[in-house]
């Protein structure tokens, strides 16, 4: 009967220490050179790496997380001060448009205009979901996304990450 009531004492503290390390840890970020905030579910890595979008010769720079198989990002491109609107907004389109392909889908005309948009898709044999928002701000393009297995990555965690960009 005393190693049962071990044991069982054992079971219940892994179970009270497995319930302290949350899945999801959300921490806020400063991004895109100070012209944004955000909050990441977990621990970010960034890159960066130069490309050519639209003529444009520049740096792109991308900090993400993840959890589990789902990827939380933010990439931005600072774009020259010479560009003007009509420019920027072919940037827009250009990049909202990847993010349409990579999904197999075509994006409403809103997330042209900075509005949050949600494609859903199969990757891998699996039901999955990308969720992004592309904006122009203070000479920075910036583009918040979320991907996983709708399995695994929730409307509302999703939501809650792409809404939580507060532009500076």
């Amino acid at each position: 009967m005393r190693k049962f009531i071990s044991l069982l004492l054992l079971w219940f503290s892994v179970a009270a220490l497995g319930g302290c390390t949350p899945e999801y840890n959300w921490r806020e970020f400063t991004v895109a050179e100070d012209r944004g905030v955000i909050m990441f579910p977990s621990r970010i890595q960034t890159e960066q790496r130069q490309i050519d979008v639209e003529g444009i010769s520049t740096t792109f720079s991308l900090t993400s997380s993840a959890v589990g198989p789902s990827v939380f990002s933010v990439g931005f491109i600072p774009l020259p001060e010479t560009l003007g609107q009509e420019k920027s907004q072919a940037l827009v389109k250009t990049v909202v448009s990847a993010l349409a392909v990579r999904a197999g889908k075509q994006a409403p005309e809103s997330a042209l205009k900075g509005e949050v948009f949600t494609l859903e898709t199969v990757v891998a044999n699996k039901p999955s979901l990308m969720m992004a928002r592309v904006v122009v701000h203070r000479g920075m393009l910036i583009q918040v996304v979320v991907s996983g297995p709708k399995q695994s990555l929730s409307n509302e965690n999703a939501l809650e990450f792409v809404r939580s960009l507060r532009l500076k």
